[in-house]
């Protein structure tokens, strides 16, 4: 097996190859480590100098300033965070049908209003009512 030998104030240590691979390999993920770091410290000044521009550029009276969503929002995504939102209301309306085996056709819509759900699961929703409408037997 090949060794290196290196002497300093200390004295004489000696790597082996495979220790000496090692170190290399190390040295590299460093490298690497060092090149990534370098590269976050220049998008957070970049960032730092879009947010100081941002407010720089905003007319000041008396140590205040007004700024509306839409310019925040254009500032977030220049910075790569994500925009602020706004809630909306909206009215909606869902058609469609159903079948269902039933003993009476006066059962059909009850069976059907009390049963029924609507879900929604990125907001809220209100059902404000549920009507059921053309009832025929389908056989």
């Amino acid at each position: 097996m090949n060794t290196i030998q290196v002497t300093t104030a200390d004295g004489t240590v000696n790597y082996t190859e495979s220790e000496v691979l090692r170190f290399i390999e190390k040295a590299k993920g460093t490298d690497e480590l060092n090149e990534t770091i370098t590269k976050q410290i220049h998008i957070m000044r970049d960032i730092r100098r879009e947010v100081r521009d941002f407010f720089s550029e905003g007319e000041w009276n008396d140590g205040e300033t007004t700024v509306n969503k839409g310019d925040v929002n254009e500032l977030l995504d220049k910075i790569g965070c994500n925009r602020l939102t706004t809630k909306y209301r909206a009215s909606y309306t869902i058609t469609g049908s159903f079948s269902i085996d039933v003993e009476d056709e006066d059962d059909v819509e009850t069976i059907f209003t009390d049963n029924v759900s609507v879900d929604f699961y990125d907001g809220d929703i209100d059902v404000d009512q549920i009507d059921v409408t053309d009832i025929e037997a389908n056989e």
